[in-house]
């Protein structure tokens, strides 16, 4: 996702956050910061797209004089605008380490399917069992994709010993969410807003349970 053409006879691809937030096209409030050893989640736009929230922030490591300058960028990629011709969509993570020289690896892809090529499957996602979670154990941070939201795509930055629950819980949402599809009944809803509300103060047991009754 890093390579300036897909195709050599169309168009390149939007530029990543870590981008757009050093040429002002993405502003501070539209970052979200999430410090590692944190639960929170939040819902992204797409990068094409304007949005409220489009990007996560999580710092790594201080530099002596202060500030961050080891931290990942979540984004959410989807097939929209310049990024119609990306090859794949979904929460894409990206390393970034400012203080090393230009076209040194200033940013990297953490590749969710290292073994096809080109970042073919780069991105993160709930419904691939191979690449629903982004794991760090050294820097203590987990990152789960979530389900979609009004267009918005649910990602979840938590902890390495949390995320086991966590994504049981995100995949039993996405059950009931298969199982109960718009429009929903009355008792459908209130399922649903209560396993969320329940997953959204990181009480994945209750959320797990709730789901369950459901699905009865």
């Amino acid at each position: 996702m890093s390579h300036h053409f897909i195709e050599k006879t169309k168009p390149p691809q939007g530029v990543s956050s870590f981008t757009k937030i050093r040429l002002g096209w993405i502003s501070p409030a539209q970052v979200l910061l999430v410090k590692p050893g944190s639960t929170q989640c939040a819902f992204l736009s797409p990068l094409s797209k304007k949005g409220e929230t489009l990007a996560v922030k999580i710092p790594l490591k201080r530099r002596w004089s202060g500030g961050w300058n080891h931290y990942y960028l979540v984004e959410n990629r989807q097939h929209i605008g310049y990024d119609r011709l990306l090859p794949d969509s979904g929460i894409l993570v990206l390393r970034v380490n400012p203080d090393v020289m230009e076209g040194s690896g200033t940013v990297k892809v953490m590749d969710a399917d290292p073994g096809s090529p080109h970042f073919a499957h780069a991105t993160f996602r709930l419904d691939r069992n191979n690449r629903n979670a982004f794991i760090d154990n050294k820097n203590n941070v987990a990152i789960i994709p979530l389900w979609s939201d009004k267009g918005s795509q649910g990602v979840l930055i938590t902890t390495p010993d949390k995320s086991s629950d966590a994504l049981k819980a995100a995949l039993m949402i996405q059950k009931l969410f298969q199982r109960f599809p718009e429009p929903r009944g009355k008792e459908e809803l209130e399922s649903i807003d209560e396993c969320i509300a329940s997953f959204k103060r990181s009480d994945f047991k209750t959320c797990c349970q709730v789901v369950r009754r459901a699905l009865k």
